[in-house]
């Protein structure tokens, strides 16, 4: 059984809703268990809860105020591909921007099985330095 596009957009929601919302809890709840994140594309894979828990607490960190949101949303069989865009607040009060694709495949309970990320983040990093 696949998923509708319907609860196909609603997990991606949930999962940009989780960033803006900074709630690691709502994050990592997006997620199969065993899920397995290249965020961004190349860098290490992180797979489980525990490695997922890790890596956004060390972005909600860094940032005060995050507003993220899908654009464009492309949909086939059990995966999307979401272009966004973001703003944020840096915990040194400078603001930081980023855009890009993030493909989403989802398992049957509607749940992110794997996520590739593909955005700039050496440019966010000299934002948040500057």
């Amino acid at each position: 059984m696949s998923l509708s596009s319907e609860q196909m957009r609603d997990a991606v929601d949930r999962y940009f809703a989780a960033w803006t919302s900074l709630d690691p809890s709502a994050y990592v709840a997006c997620f199969a268990e065993n899920a397995v994140v290249h965020d961004p594309y190349g860098s290490t894979p992180r797979q489980g809860a525990d490695a997922l828990r890790d890596f956004f607490g060390v972005i909600a960190h860094a940032v005060q105020e995050v507003h993220i949101q899908a654009d464009s949303v492309y949909m086939a069989s059990n995966r999307a591909a979401v272009g966004f865009q973001g703003k944020a607040i840096g915990k040194n009060q400078k603001p930081v921007e980023v855009v890009g694709i993030d493909v989403f495949e989802f398992n049957e309970a509607g749940r992110i099985t794997t996520l590739w990320a593909y955005w700039d983040s050496g440019a966010v990093l000299a934002q948040l330095r500057r």
